[in-house]
């Protein structure tokens, strides 16, 4: 089984959090980041595929991008929820967030 994350498309350092998170994902075999869910992901590296939104904030903003593809994901993720960075709301270095 293989992993689509799928990283929140904001602006503002947690979001650029999840985007920094998913680059570790970039090379591996298992996990595939998604660039977009435009595309349909019914195709063949999809089949045995769970998806997870990975989540700056509470906005929740790669889960709605699920929604809208209408694709339930097999976990929700939200960084300010799950690990506590303080969200400045803009784009800054990711240093020092937390």
């Amino acid at each position: 089984m293989n992993i689509g994350i799928f990283p929140c498309q904001g602006r503002c350092n947690v979001s650029m959090m999840t985007k920094t998170v998913a680059e570790f994902f970039v090379d591996d075999e298992i996990i595939r980041v998604l660039p977009n869910l435009s595309l349909s992901l019914d195709n063949q590296s999809g089949v045995n595929e769970k998806y997870i939104a990975l989540n700056g904030c509470p906005a929740t903003c790669a889960s709605k991008e699920f929604e809208l593809a209408r694709i339930k994901p097999h976990e929700e993720i939200i960084m300010t929820k799950d690990f506590d960075p303080k969200n400045n709301e803009k784009y800054e270095e990711l240093l020092n967030i937390v």
